[in-house]
């Protein structure tokens, strides 16, 4: 996602509120670049998620996770 008008904490928020109510726990990984990306990341990181700024980390923690 990137946050150039929806700060990144409030994405982070949505995601970790929409993730309790469907009590499943599928393995994801965010990218969230932006305005309060650092904030966007600790909540996430906080509620259990990988989140990431780079692509590249991003998509290397994704194919870790296709391989398990």
């Amino acid at each position: 996602i990137f946050g150039g008008i929806t700060r990144c904490d409030d994405v982070a928020r949505g995601i970790v509120t929409a993730m309790d109510r469907i009590k499943i726990e599928p393995p994801i990984v965010i990218r969230l670049t932006g305005t309060n990306e650092e904030e966007a990341l600790r909540i996430l990181s906080e509620a259990g998620f990988s989140a990431y700024t780079s692509m590249d980390s991003v998509v290397e923690k994704a194919v870790e996770l296709a391989g398990r």
